[in-house]
Order: structure tokens, then C-alpha cells, then sequence
């Protein structure tokens, strides 16, 4: 791997990313005031201090990494098996971070850059984007207004990578607001690591 990622080829995915991050720092800005009915997201329950402290520089920094920051369920093809019948999914699965008009364009914009990159180019697809594939297969199948229809309902499997881990965004965000390049790159590559395993036939992440 070369010493600094391809930025041209990762363009579409730092944008997305930088997008997101405000996204998440905006939720933590608002938590627990207004955290909704469902309560707050994991990730800016648990790490709300850290996404508030994340200035842009910080976000700028950590946006340019290898990987797609969102997951969007493109390595769990069973989620696309149905995909047109996605406008009529029960009200409550829709998801905690993205359910303003600027979560849903976000959603929005991966949907379609994973549907160019399931048609076009399946290698990055699978590098930056975690899309194993059998989802490839099934993404690549979809109209462009079953994909609108999904970013409207934003459902609740539609999150920040490692939801689950928060280790990981406590690493990132550490290492990118205190400018330490080195340990950023070593939590992005640990980061990259757990994306392939979860885009591998046999991936539990």
C-alpha cells in the first residue's frame, strides 16, 4: 500500500465522510435535548464529549481515510433482497442518525455512489465501500428510485461504521484532533481490516 491513500480515486467517499462526520458532531451538539423518541444514537451517547470536540480540521483529517465511514449495508447482501419493497418497511425501523433532510441526502449519496461503483468498478467497491460480492449483485440490480425510497426511510441497519465498537471511533477521533498522523493512520488501517473481514464471504463484523 502506498504511503498516502489515492485521494482522487476516494473523492466521492472523503466527501460522504466529511458529510457524515458534521452529521454526527451536529446529533452530539443537540444531545439529549433533543434526542427523539428513540433516545440517543450508541455512538453519541457513548463518545458525545469526543464528536463535540471534533472541530473541522479534525474531521477533515479523519474523513481522508481508506474506507467509507457509513454503513450502509453493503456487505449483507440479505438487506437487498428486497429492496423495492423498502417504501413500506414499519415506520419505527427508521434509523437514529440520519433522519433529518441532511441525513437522508447523505444516505442518499452513498446509496448511488455504491450502486456506480456495483456497476462500474467492484474492486473499490469492495476496498473502500466494505460491499461484498453478492450485495454487489443485488445493488447493482436496482432501480435508482428504489434507492431514493431507501434514503427516504433511512432505516435503523443504516449507521455509522463499527456501531457496535466504539473503541475504534474513540481511536479515530482522538488521533485526528490531536494531529498524531501516525497513530490515525495505524486506527484507519485497523479500521480497513475490520471492513474486509465483513465484506468476506465468511465476515462476522
Amino acid at each position: 500500500m502506498s504511503e498516502e491513500w489515492d485521494s482522487a480515486l476516494l473523492a466521492p467517499v472523503t466527501e460522504i465522510n466529511e458529510q457524515m462526520l458534521q452529521q454526527l458532531r451536529e446529533l452530539a451538539l443537540r444531545a439529549p435535548g433533543e434526542a427523539g423518541a428513540q433516545g440517543t444514537p450508541r455512538l453519541i451517547a457513548v463518545l458525545r464529549e469526543q464528536w463535540c470536540a471534533l472541530g473541522l480540521e479534525g474531521r477533515q483529517r479523519l474523513a481522508a481515510g481508506p474506507c467509507l465511514l457509513l454503513d450502509a449495508g453493503f456487505a449483507q447482501p440479505q438487506r437487498w433482497e428486497r429492496i423495492g419493497g423498502c417504501a413500506v418497511m414499519d415506520a419505527e425501523d427508521r434509523g437514529g442518525y440520519f433522519r433529518d433532510a441532511f441525513g437522508v441526502a447523505v444516505v442518499r449519496r452513498t446509496l448511488v455512489l455504491g450502486w456506480h461503483l456495483a456497476r462500474a468498478n467492484r474492486i473499490t467497491a469492495r476496498v473502500a465501500l466494505g460491499m461484498s460480492s453478492a450485495a454487489a449483485e443485488r445493488i447493482a440490480a436496482c432501480r435508482l428510485s428504489d434507492l431514493e425510497a431507501l434514503a427516504q426511510r433511512s432505516p435503523a441497519w443504516i449507521a455509522p461504521r463499527w456501531e457496535q465498537q466504539p473503541i475504534v471511533w474513540r481511536q479515530l477521533i482522538e488521533a485526528a484532533n490531536r494531529r498524531q498522523g501516525a497513530q490515525l493512520r495505524q486506527a484507519q488501517l485497523r479500521g480497513l481490516q475490520l471492513l474486509a473481514r465483513s465484506a468476506s464471504p465468511r465476515g462476522s463484523v
